[in-house]
């Protein structure tokens, strides 16, 4: 870590100079340094270097300030300032984790609001909701849950932030409840005029239905409210295969896909080209007992290059099994999502293929790519649980993340590994219609998608709905001043 923040030791922006510069954002951060003193940092302060760090290097920008607010009265004093008829500064909300791929979207070049701060959680045992602030990561969150041997739908990795709902949020027990959407109960937030609501299904019902997937174009939330979950102890492992077993992972895969009906297990799978032998990792989760499941055993037949197993343990031990996103400060990554049903043996064999044909071709044009790789997702009945949402996810229609990734490490090669990414997910999922296990016009998971998805393939339905709401809640646009998919 310290290597990232000498990497972004930049020339120091004394406060009292920075009062006189005129640009938006340089007014916007004198306005703020006033308004709430030591609490507003620049270039060059490892407070600054941390408010700004995303966990791939590619979606951090050098914002002209930072902010870390302490109260929900900060919060107000923020959106009033950044969104005065004489400032109209950009900004970005950042709530934790730093896990947003698309540069812009939790990332600005002008006021990087950082919610590290709302680190408060608390467990209501009459109304069973938890209550968490969006300073946390979910791998916090679950373990003060842990004791209380409960849980909630959230992330499924070490280092994502609880700003997760706000685009889906799948979950490890997401074939059991939903998906994170489907379980808020509430949200505290600062709207973009400083006013400060409480919204949920029976208050501000249109706001609440925009929220659940409408990511930041509404507001800033300051506390999330959940359901809360009985969650005894778990089985779950994590395996890694050979090239050699490529053909056998995939027939377990797809067998798993299409036949599984056991409520309480999901996996998730990637295959990662870094060279000529990709071979894959998968991540199983048994949400009570101490053994494996029967559904697991033909992965377990397969002989394996590691594995990592969790008995009897926590959501803690579990979640700290995989290193999926551990954090690269000098990475770069872009990611996307490709909506499938099932993933069959055809499917599988053919996003094998594209992510050696990706990689090669890569290669190919001297490009620095570092990896190519993509998820595996199959979920069981997980849109059984849903919710009216911005992000329309309907029992009729159980499509599946799919998650296609490029890593690099080229700044040169940013537009290349963009449209490199497009190009593939768009052929698997042309190759997934064919397979009749796809539709053009399938939602894609907010969460996920590539900053050029249209708002048609976010939202359908729901666009023009959605627009109506933003503009009640937001008449001068002021979250447009941040990016993001917007409204």
């Amino acid at each position: 870590m310290k290597t990232f923040f000498l990497s972004l030791s930049l020339l120091i922006l004394n406060p009292a100079a920075v009062s006189g510069l005129t640009t938006s954002a340089q007014k916007a951060c004198s306005l703020l340094h006033t308004a709430l003193p030591k609490k507003v940092f620049f270039p060059g302060s490892q407070r600054y270097a941390a408010d700004i760090f995303h966990f791939q290097l590619s979606s951090s920008q050098n914002s002209t300030c930072s902010v870390e607010p302490t109260t929900v009265s900060d919060v107000s004093t923020i959106m009033k300032i950044v969104g005065r008829d004489d400032v109209r500064s950009p900004f970005a909300i950042k709530s934790s984790g730093g896990h947003a791929t698309n540069p812009g979207f939790s990332s600005t070049l002008g006021v990087q609001i950082a919610m590290t701060n709302f680190t408060d959680l608390t467990y209501d045992a009459d109304k069973q909701t938890v209550s968490i602030g969006p300073g946390l990561t979910w791998d916090q969150v679950y373990k003060q849950l842990d004791p209380l041997n409960i849980t909630v739908v959230g992330g499924r990795v070490p280092g994502v932030g609880v700003g997760l709902v706000l685009g889906g949020g799948y979950s490890w027990v997401t074939n059991q409840y939903g998906l994170g959407v489907d379980n808020i109960v509430s949200l505290d937030m600062v709207l973009p005029n400083g006013t400060t609501v409480q919204v949920a299904e029976n208050s501000h019902p249109d706001l609440f239905f925009a929220m659940k997937g409408g990511l930041n174009n509404f507001g800033i939330v300051t506390k999330f409210t959940l359901k809360a979950h009985s969650q005894p102890s778990i089985w779950g492992a994590v395996v890694n295969y050979g090239a050699e077993q490529n053909a056998a992972v995939i027939q377990a895969l797809a067998d798993f896909s299409v036949n599984n009906t056991e409520i309480k297990a999901q996996l998730a799978a990637a295959q990662v080209v870094t060279g000529p032998a990709p071979g894959w990792e998968v991540i199983f989760f048994y949400g009570q007992g101490n053994q494996m499941p029967a559904v697991y055993k033909p992965f377990f037949d397969i002989p394996a290059t590691s594995a990592s197993i969790v008995t009897s343990g926590s959501f803690s031990e579990f979640i700290a099994l995989s290193t999926v996103l551990n954090p690269d400060p000098t990475g770069k990554g872009l990611s996307n999502v490709v909506p499938i049903v099932h993933y069959t043996v055809p499917i599988l064999d053919f996003i094998h293929e594209q992510l050696n044909a990706t990689w090669l071709a890569g290669k190919a044009a001297n490009k620095s790519f570092t990896s190519v790789l993509l998820g595996v997702e199959p979920f069981l009945d997980a849109f059984a649980h849903a919710t009216p949402s911005a992000y329309e996810h309907s029992v009729a229609r159980p499509v599946t993340p799919c998650n296609p990734w490029i890593t690099w490490s080229d700044p040169a090669d940013t537009a290349y590994a963009h449209a490199a990414l497009r190009n593939m997910s768009d052929k698997i999922q042309a190759f997934a219609i064919q397979q009749g296990q796809s539709l053009a016009t399938d939602l894609h998971y907010p969460n996920y998608a590539l900053d050029d998805t249209p708002l048609n393939l976010l939202y359908g339905k729901n666009v023009q709905k959605l627009k109506a709401i933003k503009h009640a809640v937001d008449p001068k646009n002021v979250m447009g001043l941040a990016g993001g998919f917007k409204l």
